[in-house]
């Protein structure tokens, strides 16, 4: 295909930018020199366990100057969903303390005694147990809707991973017998809208970055937004066969991504 001259970069995070606390190499400069040709960047990231402005604080910590605004996480899409139509419902959430405390600043009422509540949210919660995912059911099955912050099974964590929002989001829908009515995260297009909303662009010029096929890559096609797959992730080159679909460009890491915008400076 063509190359074109894209005016914004929608990254994933780890795997792509970073692993753990470390940047990858190059993710900086890349970054840095892309702004200054004008290229703007957004940082989009599945993990609802903090809210955007405490994960804009770890970007910078890592040494990407970023302001809140270039910061999408699956919980800021649900938040916005809220503000627009849900403010006056009653939620009952399994998620931590930053999520829940976002929710109810939206004007949503939260329910903690797993009493009657409009609708059901589950995200990451470090504190999941039985009591909690018996409410969910409960008000599930006196209607409640169902939504999801995301869906990953696993996060990476300093020893390799552990479950995700995903497992707990598995547990719920087997009780009641039934998928999330909603999904905001990776690969649902909620977060790549949002993205597109704060730049005021359209989605041919965005590219969407990422490590993950099954996420990632899937987003963007979702979105109807290019995408390029770096290898310093998740999947290798050897994987991509399994995929009846296939990234728009394949960069070995993130620093690949120059080609797409002539000679960066080092």
């Amino acid at each position: 295909m063509a190359q074109r001259k894209y005016k914004a970069i929608l990254a994933d995070l780890d795997g792509t930018i970073n692993r753990g606390n470390d940047l990858i190499d190059g993710a900086s400069r890349i970054y840095r020199s892309l702004r200054e040709q004008g290229v703007r960047w957004i940082f989009i990231s599945n993990s609802a366990r903090k809210l955007a402005g405490d994960l804009t604080e770890k970007i910078n910590r890592l040494g990407l100057p970023v302001s809140q605004d270039q910061v999408i996480n699956s919980a800021s899409a649900l938040l916005e969903e809220i503000e627009r139509g849900y403010a006056g419902a009653t939620a009952f959430v399994i998620g931590e303390p930053p999520l829940i405390a976002g929710i109810e600043a939206t004007g949503m009422r939260v329910q903690r005694d797993g009493g009657a509540a409009d609708i059901v949210i589950v995200a990451m919660d470090a504190d999941f147990h039985y009591t909690k995912l018996n409410a969910a059911f409960q008000c599930l099955q006196r209607g409640a809707l169902f939504w999801a912050t995301n869906l990953d099974p696993t996060f990476p964590a300093e020893r390799g991973f552990v479950p995700g929002a995903g497992a707990l989001v598995a547990a719920v829908a087997t009780a009641i017998g039934r998928q999330p009515d909603r999904v905001f995260g990776k690969p649902q297009k909620d977060m790549a809208l949002l993205a597109l909303r704060r730049l005021d662009l359209s989605p041919r010029e965005c590219l969407i970055v990422g490590d993950r096929m099954d996420t990632d890559v899937m987003f963007a096609r979702n979105a109807g937004i290019d995408s390029a797959l770096v290898l310093t992730g998740a999947t290798s080159l050897e994987q991509l066969s399994k995929y009846d679909f296939k990234p728009d460009y394949i960069f070995d890491d993130i620093t690949g991504v120059q080609e797409l915008f002539g000679e960066v400076a080092t």
